[in-house]
């Protein structure tokens, strides 16, 4: 073994406890890219039976990734900006750049190397417990089993590893890349305001997120939608960039506040470390964003689903249940019946973009199909068709796409979309016509033709009937349920509880990610300024002005997260809104968003309560911290040599 990774090792010795933070977020990480990749693999091995697991698996892989990456970024970053000082004296006793390069990143090889692959064998063994979640959501089939292989720890390594390598990298390039002198003088105190490629890139980001944001005002619905929340992801990306600015600024203004010697030194402290105080604080705000911005799109998408059902369903009555074509005749022949409608469902896969043949599975999207009869709707379904017509939908490998399907897949009147029936046969459909209300009807229509062309049985579950309180009872006679149209939109929402619960439940698992790092930072920033408390200490300062200015810090950086995260989410509110609603009051889970703004206040006051709980010393009880006890005595012999 060369030298380099003997003292790599011995330096992962020496410095343990600040490296526990780094491991207990990479082990986590670890957990969460296991768990996704054995949902996608699970899905790939299935095939047809699991399309929408891929589907779901691939959209939370995305999401898990970008925080994953930000989240690994600033604990790295964090633990080996604390070690500045001893990287600064090592260049100036003779060790060269190359030499201080490879002994951090050898030390976070070290640390992945053990933690990754770890929380990789937690994840695959943990996501076993989402089955029952998956089949009670329609995701699955019942007693569908996960596959389980080495590929997905194998990824979480892969992933990692350079992840934290980088971070490593960046975290120690201030100091590599000046003198050792000055490099150790920039140990102990930070470097002003930010670079100016630091500074130009939040400036871009920043506008990439607020374009981002209003892009509902130019792609209009889901599509437009889901580009408003990433705005969310980007203008937290962009007070990262900025952090050391923008913290410094909101604690200067914070600063104006009357309060004692303790609070006046606990916001002089963090204005003067603002780049420490805003590896702690995006953390926090990530959290809040991705939890409001989830939950308001969420609410959002359900209210215009319901709306757009509301307004699209023209029956008085509505039949639904299993039946066949004897019981539709029998109910279109009951007294008081003028007009009945027959829907059916039927399963299939889309391929949006002939380009992405060679991904195998992954480049087909699972649907639900809505089948039209011959002879069309009679008014009874109204989708909003904004160009061409569903009376096109008679003649067989035909289709009527949503907006958001026609941005998706870029096509229109006259193109055609390749799809997937029972048979695995792909099949070639005309685009017909283009409709409105794609998340009331599904994305897709077509007319009964079409399946039966392919030997598909559509049989209807859904009749639509135009009909008197009196032919409404005639029907119920026949053994079928009949509903309203309000208590078909009910039911047809609430059909969709079974997927938001899955979506809470994976939400939850990121946000106990990032939570759990933001707590981490927390501590991790804490115990490494022994240094200054016990400096404070020698200076005068007593255990109770070090504890009260602990706890201001604590809440500063809570209303800090607060406000960072409360501005970098609203313009993805109003955007979602803006796409889904039109110009309404946005939607708001307000359980969520006070739950999510309490967790972000609560967080860092617990991180420095923990900080600070006594334990039994020989001396009596003094905080936890053991730098709050003077480096030459006790209090006692303190006054005592005074």
């Amino acid at each position: 073994m060369s030298a380099t990774w003997q003292l790599a090792r011995s330096g992962a010795r020496a410095h343990l406890p600040s490296l526990v933070g780094p491991f207990v977020v990479l082990a986590l990480a670890g957990v969460l890219v296991s768990g996704a990749g054995v949902l996608v693999e699970s899905g790939l091995r299935t095939g047809g039976d699991a399309g929408f697991l891929v589907a779901l698996a691939s959209s939370f892989s995305g999401t898990a990734l970008l925080l994953v990456i930000f989240v690994v970024s600033s604990t790295v970053s964090l633990a080996l900006r604390q070690r500045q000082r001893d990287f600064a004296l090592l260049r100036a006793v003779g060790a060269t750049r190359g030499q201080v390069r490879q002994l951090v990143s050898r030390e976070v090889t070290l640390i992945t190397l053990v933690a990754a692959p770890l929380g990789g064998l937690v994840g695959l063994l943990a996501v076993g417990r989402l089955t029952p979640i998956l089949e009670s959501s329609g995701m699955v089939d019942p007693g569908f089993e996960l596959s389980l292989s080495p590929v997905p720890v194998l990824s979480a390594f892969v992933l990692l590893l350079p992840v934290a390598y980088l971070a490593a990298r960046l975290a120690t390039r201030c100091t590599l890349r000046t003198s050792p002198t000055a490099a150790v003088a920039q140990s102990v105190v930070e470097p002003a305001g930010i670079g100016p490629v630091r500074r130009t890139s939040a400036l871009v980001v920043a506008g990439l997120g607020l374009v981002a944001a209003f892009s509902p005002v130019f792609v209009p619905g889901t599509i437009g939608a889901a580009f408003a929340a990433v705005s969310a992801f980007l203008l937290i990306g962009a007070a990262a960039l900025a952090g050391p600015v923008l913290v410094a600024w909101l604690v200067g203004v914070l600063s104006r506040l009357p309060g004692g010697p303790a609070t006046q030194l606990a916001l002089a402290n963090t204005r003067g470390f603002s780049r420490r105080l805003t590896l702690v604080v995006v953390p926090l705000a990530l959290a809040l964003g991705v939890g409001t911005v989830q939950a308001t799109v969420d609410e959002t998408v359900a209210v215009a689903g319901t709306r757009q059902l509301e307004d699209g369903m023209k029956a008085d009555a509505i039949v639904t249940g299993d039946f066949d074509a004897a019981t539709v005749e029998a109910v279109s022949s009951a007294p008081g019946v003028d007009a009945a409608v027959p829907l059916s469902s039927v399963s299939a896969q889309v391929m949006l973009d002939e380009e992405d043949a060679f991904m195998g599975a992954l480049a087909w999207e699972p649907l639900q199909v809505r089948a039209l009869p011959a002879g069309g709707v009679d008014g009874l379904l109204d989708p909003d068709v904004v160009d061409g017509s569903l009376a096109a939908l008679s003649e067989p490998d035909t289709v009527a796409i949503s907006r958001d399907a026609k941005f998706e897949a870029m096509k229109g009147i006259g193109d055609e979309l390749t799809f997937r029936w029972d048979d695995g046969k792909p099949v070639r459909a005309t685009v017909v016509a283009i409709y409105d209300r794609g998340l009331g009807f599904g994305d897709y229509l077509t007319g009964e033709a079409t399946p039966a062309a392919h030997g598909v049985d559509a049989r209807p579950d859904t009749l639509l009937l135009r009909t008197s309180d009196a032919g409404a009872a005639a029907v119920a006679d026949f053994g079928v349920t009949v509903t309203d149209e309000q208590e078909y939109v009910a039911t047809a929402v609430s059909a969709g509880d079974g997927e938001r619960d899955l979506s809470t439940v994976l939400l939850l698992c990121l946000l106990v990610f990032v939570l759990v790092a933001a707590a981490n930072a927390l501590v991790l920033a804490t115990a490494g300024r022994r240094d200054e408390f016990t400096l404070l200490w020698r200076t005068g300062a007593t255990r109770h002005q070090l504890r009260r200015m602990l706890l201001v810090e604590s809440l500063v950086i809570a209303v800090c997260a607060w406000l960072i995260g409360t501005l970098a989410i609203i313009p993805a509110i109003l955007g979602v809104s803006a796409g889904l609603l039109g110009l309404a009051v946005p939607p708001t889970d307000w359980t969520t968003c006070i739950t999510m703004a309490m967790t972000v206040v609560v967080v860092p006051i617990s991180a420095a309560l923990s900080c600070l709980m006594p334990r039994h010393e020989q001396d009596g009880h003094v905080p936890s911290l053991a730098l709050f006890k003077h480096p030459g005595g006790t209090t006692g012999q303190r006054r005592a040599a005074r």
